[in-house]
């Protein structure tokens, strides 16, 4: 089964998790994992820690990080170069991660990837031009 790790700013992660718990249950078995980065962090530091969950990840993870550019995504991309069925997606949002959730038992690591990718993309949606033109 795919591990899926949240890697973000802050306690976001650990926040999203609690969050998709309210809205599907209990999703954040073994199966899912939170690092929360600071201003105290040390990349080659928070990368060696989650390269070791990550090399323990037999089916693949996927990583979902906050913002593109920012340290959580590049700790990321540090500790999972080597590793070919890890797959660093950033942007999280709610709908990203309940994809994760309902998804990472019947995929694998890449085809999950390439699933949060998508729905996290529809997921963007002027509501207010959607609302005026009719839905």
């Amino acid at each position: 089964m795919v591990k899926i790790i949240l890697v973000t700013h802050g306690h976001l992660a650990q926040q999203m998790l609690d969050t998709a718990a309210q809205i599907i249950g209990k999703p954040t078995d073994d199966g899912f994992a939170a690092f929360s980065v600071t201003t105290a962090s040390s990349v080659e530091q928070e990368a060696a820690k989650l390269n070791k969950t990550l090399s323990a990840c037999e089916d693949g993870a996927v990583i979902l990080t906050d913002i593109f550019g920012g340290s959580a995504t590049n700790i990321s991309l540090t500790a999972s170069k080597d590793l070919p069925n890890c797959y660093v997606i950033t942007g999280l949002n709610l709908s990203m991660l309940l994809t994760a959730a309902n998804s990472r038992k019947k995929m694998t690591a890449k085809e999950l990837a390439e699933k949060i990718e998508a729905d996290g993309k529809r997921a963007v949606i002027n509501a207010t031009e959607l609302l005026i033109k009719g839905f």
